[in-house]
């Protein structure tokens, strides 16, 4: 007999776990993240609650609703870095995940700095997310040009921007407890009050919506990747937080 030809060699077999499942497997086929985004959507709609809630009942515009809330962008945040929802390998991602949680702890001494909820901490903080979002434009790029093999140049620098900038938005958090306060006035009942609350609810729907798509289109997921995915949109409605925050503030 001949030597047998390519095509007709027996193909290797991955070799199985305990379980079953082949070595090698795809995050999205591992644990929840299988479910896809369903997982991601339960994640939002109970990052939600727990801000929405804990607020509520810590009270409004004390020292435990702005507390708690901060705690709760802190804990967004963490979720976002440890469940990496981008692509690319661990290596790729470690600078992008430490200048994240940079980001979110400069942005949070930031806030603490000065009273809070006055007319001159929203002009503050609005000038310092503008002076952020250049730094962190140029800190991202320059991360680039520095790298000695700039594979998957663009991937890298977006996933870096987007983290970044997801986590500076996650401190907008902070200014839910002046929302909150402002909405729940008799002055919210108003034209200006119901707009606000149409516009953040219908924001809140298209992230959600949106962020099922994102997650379509990620590939090979890592197993917690459902959880960073989830935060995403959460930390991005921070800066809608901020924005109606600093409407009801000077309208209401």
């Amino acid at each position: 007999m001949g030597k047998p030809r390519s095509w007709e060699k027996p193909q290797k077999q991955k070799p199985q776990r305990d379980d079953g499942t082949a070595r090698g497997a795809s995050g999205r086929q591992l644990g929840m993240t299988k479910h896809g985004e369903f997982t991601v959507v339960i994640a939002q709609l109970a990052a939600y609650a727990l801000m929405f809630g804990i607020v509520y009942s810590l009270g409004m515009e004390t020292p435990g609703g702005i507390v708690g809330s901060g705690m709760l962008a802190a804990s967004a945040c963490m979720v976002m870095i440890v469940g990496w929802p981008f692509a690319g390998d661990s290596r790729q991602s470690v600078f992008g995940r430490v200048f994240s949680a940079v980001v979110f702890l400069v942005a949070a001494i930031f806030a603490l700095q000065g009273e809070f909820y006055t007319d001159a901490t929203f002009r503050r903080w609005a000038l310092f997310l503008v002076v952020a979002f250049a730094a962190i434009v140029v800190v991202s790029f320059l991360r680039q040009m520095l790298r000695k093999v700039r594979s998957h140049l663009i991937a890298s620098m977006s996933a870096g921007l987007t983290a970044a900038v997801t986590a500076l938005g996650s401190t907008c958090w902070v200014f839910l407890p002046a929302l909150m306060n402002d909405m729940s006035s008799k002055q919210a009942d108003s034209a200006i009050g119901w707009a606000v609350f149409i516009v953040l609810a219908a924001a809140a729907v298209l992230l959600l919506v949106a962020s099922t798509s994102w997650w379509k289109e990620l590939e090979h997921p890592a197993p917690f990747a459902w959880m960073g995915m989830g935060m995403l949109p959460v930390m991005l409605f921070g800066y809608l937080v901020f924005v109606a925050a600093c409407v009801t503030h000077w309208m209401l």
